[in-house]
């Protein structure tokens, strides 16, 4: 099992020993231990000697507390806490978008909440709409119904028609039959008898002219009744009026909020492309931010390897007598060896071979590392393309593990190959002096001498002009990114901004798709009425016109009777003076 320990070297002869502070569990997770330090032995002992004392381990121990295997810790602790990182932002992120769909949710129940209400208030104007259609309904009863009284006193009033007009007939013949018995009468003298007979009949003609009971008592009601109905109805087309008035103000009213809505989206949409212009000229001056930062490294690299030409010139002109500077002597190329015994310089030959073996057998094992991580990271993203929604999660937290892992490896590899390169450089120069001390031949035939003064001094110019180079990018980097965070600030702000204006038009939109729907049903509601109030006024007053016609044609019948009541008078008289005679 995995554990991290703090290593611990004690002076003297007192053996090393590992204090553990945390195992490594099977889903990858880590957990804090208490328990006893373990005494280092053997092999693993001497490779601890390699790590200063303090040093946090990876150590691979068994069930037995056996140490199999210590290595650093320090770039594994440096990729956790990377990838703790990234974590934490992810976290982070995820965050922000958990509250910007509660903000959504909150204002979705919001408008759930608006629209339910907006549902009520319909069902109640619905309500009210039925309840005004069953009052129609009713009045248009009442209409069929008094339309039916008013045909049936038509057809009464038609009757008495034709019965006064019988009766009329009848006294048309009388009164020629009288008026025969007039002229016969004047002749002679008329009988008691005959006068009595003719006062009989003249009686009967009266009561035949005067009616039982008045005709136009019903009529006179219905029409009461008709007034009534009409006057109701001009009210209620009043109403009706005075809300289309309402109405149509309240729709130039939503006429006018649509088109300033309209003009504030448009202003919005131009504020939005000023803003991705701002936001590309903005990522444009990134860019160049980033080039010159790649190019300044560039120039720090070169920069580095002129150093490094630079230090093996000098060791050229330091170790070979053949090979001169011009103005540099050997001396001020580089400090001169301290004397060393036989002895000593084959220790230090031996120990600088046994460092350099074990660091190569390090950076070994750490380019393996590295290899096997990037051919895990080849398989994860092969994986990527074909896994599932589900899985592409932690498919993509490994893969983000696995890049950081291998980012940690490269950059914790290249000092280390670095300094691999250095010491196998010291480790030859070394061997090279033992051999000289022990007499081998190592010099060459004499050469003729080598000035290499021109090509320090082009090295020389070329390092000042990088370093201007440097100088200058710096300069531009410094004012970039002094321009960049209140630009990045602005953007942001704006951005906000926009996004707030954006959920306003938003709501606007909302409000006035429901005030626009509500005046689509009030127009419907008023269009309703019209269709139904205005053709049942004008049955109303067809009904009117046609009682006041009845009432025309009862005046002239009645002024009719009355001239036949008179004349039947005028006959009695006479026929009473006839008698007296």
């Amino acid at each position: 099992m995995l554990y991290l320990a703090e290593l611990s070297k004690p002076i003297g002869f007192a053996k090393s020993s590992l204090q553990l502070l945390a195992k490594q569990q099977q889903d990858n997770t880590w957990v804090a231990v208490n328990e006893d330090a373990i005494t280092l032995e053997g092999r693993i002992a001497q490779d601890a000697n390699r790590f200063k004392d303090g040093s946090l381990v990876l150590a691979e121990i068994s069930g037995s507390r056996q140490v199999s295997r210590i290595s650093e810790a320090a770039r594994q602790l440096v990729t956790y806490l990377q990838n703790f990182s990234r974590v934490q932002d992810k976290a982070r992120s995820q965050e922000e978008e958990i509250e910007v769909w509660k903000q959504s949710l909150t204002f979705q129940a919001q408008e759930l909440t608006r629209r339910e209400m907006e549902l009520e208030g319909r069902e109640e104007e619905i309500q009210r709409l039925y309840e005004q259609y069953k009052g129609v309904e009713e009045d248009r009863k009442l209409l069929d119904s008094l339309k039916q009284e008013l045909e049936t006193q038509q057809a009464h009033l038609a009757e008495q028609q034709r019965l006064i007009g019988q009766q009329r007939e009848a006294l048309h013949q009388r009164q020629q039959e009288l008026e025969a018995q007039l002229q016969a009468a004047r002749s002679s003298r008329l009988g008691e008898e005959e006068a009595v007979q003719l006062q009989a009949l003249i009686q009967q003609l009266q009561e035949c002219l005067q009616p039982a009971q008045d005709p136009l008592a019903p009529v006179q009601s219905l029409k009461n009744h008709i007034q009534q109905r009409q006057e109701h109805l001009n009210q209620l087309i009043a109403t009706l009026e005075q809300e289309r008035q309402q109405a149509q103000t309240q729709q130039n009213e939503l006429d006018q909020d649509h088109h300033r809505w309209q003009e504030r989206r448009t202003a919005w949409w131009g504020s939005r492309q000023l803003w991705d212009q701002t936001q590309a000229g903005w990522q444009a001056q990134q860019g160049s931010l980033r080039a010159y930062q790649e190019q300044l490294q560039q120039i720090a690299k070169q920069l580095q390897l002129q150093e490094i030409l630079h230090q093996q010139t000098y060791r050229l002109v330091q170790e070979y007598d053949f090979i001169t500077a011009s103005g540099v002597s050997n001396g001020a190329a580089g400090a001169a060896d301290p004397p060393i015994s036989l002895e000593e310089l084959t220790t230090l030959v031996s120990q600088l071979r046994r460092d350099y073996e074990q660091r190569s057998a390090q950076v070994n094992q750490q380019r393996a590392e590295l290899e096997q991580n990037r051919q895990a990271l080849r398989e994860l993203q092969e994986r990527l393309a074909t896994a599932s929604p589900d899985e592409q999660f932690d498919i993509e937290m490994d893969i983000d593990y696995a890049q950081s892992a291998c980012g940690a490896l490269e950059e914790a590899l290249l000092p280390q190959e670095k300094n691999l390169q250095r010491e196998y450089e010291e480790l030859i120069r070394q061997e090279a002096r033992l051999s000289q001390l022990q007499g081998q031949p190592t010099a060459a035939p004499t050469l003729p001498t080598v000035d290499i003064g021109p090509i320090l001094g082009q090295i020389d110019s070329q390092k000042q002009a990088l370093l201007q180079e440097q100088s200058r990018l710096q300069t531009l980097i410094q004012q970039l990114e002094s321009s960049l965070q209140p630009q990045q600030e602005n953007l942001a702000r704006q951005r906000q901004e926009l996004e707030q204006q954006w959920r306003q038009l938003e709501e606007e939109e909302g409000s006035l798709r429901v005030r626009t729907q509500a005046m689509a049903e009030t127009w419907g509601r008023l269009n309703h009425l019209q269709a139904s109030l205005y053709p049942e006024r004008d049955l109303w007053a067809d009904l009117g016109a046609q009682l006041a016609q009845l009432e025309t044609d009862w005046s002239r019948h009645q002024q009719e009777t009355s001239t036949a009541r008179t004349h039947v008078e005028q006959v009695q008289s006479l026929l009473a003076t006839l008698a007296q005679a």
